[in-house]
């Protein structure tokens, strides 16, 4: 396959038409742009129990750049925490509290409580003072005062966990190359095609 070389593109306009350079630079740039997220989205999701499609639906590719540049941007909030796997979980209520009557008198006074998996490396975890209700993890505003309002608990947002200097540098030396090959390869298909050889 004959190379072309994306890093002197006032040159292949002169020598080409400018129109089939910059389809060839559209398409080679946006299917490394896929090709980084899908990088990216592969390498979160050894780190944190999360779906791809959780990540897919946060990601936006952006043109911050007349010829080449995409910027990959990840928006979103923190997710609710009820997203990472949620079980429930006898715990109990005070190192202290006994049962005072019934099957389990002098046992620990205990309480439903719930655990979730976020980080992969660090398995379940007890959400402390929360519990599950109504699809949604929730603990007191004041754990120390059973009645005030019960709040959701929420983890990690995606921007947060695609925030990995690891991750990010494996996703910018694929990009490096995998695009000089993607145009090449466009380049070659558009001019074969404009000559009537496919």
């Amino acid at each position: 396959m004959l190379e072309y070389d994306i890093r002197d593109l006032k040159a292949l306009r002169e020598t080409f038409d400018p129109k089939v350079v910059n389809k060839a630079l559209k398409w080679s740039v946006n299917a490394s742009a896929r090709k980084a997220a899908t990088r990216i989205s592969k390498e979160t999701r050894q780190r944190y129990d999360i779906k791809a499609g959780d990540i897919k639906r946060r990601l936006r590719i952006e043109r911050v750049e007349r010829d080449a540049g995409r910027a990959l941007l990840y928006t979103g909030t923190r997710l609710p925490l009820v997203q990472f796997k949620p079980k429930e979980k006898w715990v109990s209520v005070t190192p202290k509290r006994r049962v005072k009557s019934g099957p389990r008198k002098g046992s620990m006074a205990r309480r439903r409580g719930v655990t979730v998996r976020v980080r992969k490396d660090k398995g379940r975890q007890l959400v402390q003072g929360g519990w599950l209700a109504k699809g949604q993890i929730f603990r007191r505003a004041d754990k120390d005062d059973n009645k005030s309002r019960p709040i959701p608990r929420f983890g990690p947002s995606i921007p947060e966990m695609v925030d990995n200097p690891e991750v990010m540098r494996e996703a910018q030396d694929l990009v490096r190359r995998d695009l000089p090959e993607q145009f090449s390869g466009r380049m070659q298909y558009l001019l074969s095609k404009q000559a009537g050889l496919t």
